[in-house]
């Protein structure tokens, strides 16, 4: 990846979407229903968040980038 904010922004998408989770988790243990309800709404669209920015990681990536052509010519032995 080369573009540090995106990468930083899926990192915290990630974190985001852990809590989101074990949340949920806990709202369903203890029987709060429309909790987990609202959580998993929140869970749906932090995924299509974090999908839509790997599309663009992904995007970024199949971009061609012109890189140079590293070679060392063989050496060449005089008869001398």
């Amino acid at each position: 990846m080369s573009n540090p904010r995106l990468e930083d922004h899926l990192v915290g998408l990630e974190l985001q979407l852990v809590e989101l989770v074990e949340n949920k988790q806990r709202a369903v243990v203890q029987g709060r229903t429309a909790d987990a309800e609202d959580l998993e709404r929140q869970i749906a669209g932090l995924q299509l968040e974090l999908a839509a920015a790997a599309e663009q990681i992904s995007e970024e990536e199949s971009d061609p980038v012109p890189r140079p052509l590293l070679f060392a010519p063989k050496a060449v032995r005089s008869a001398a």
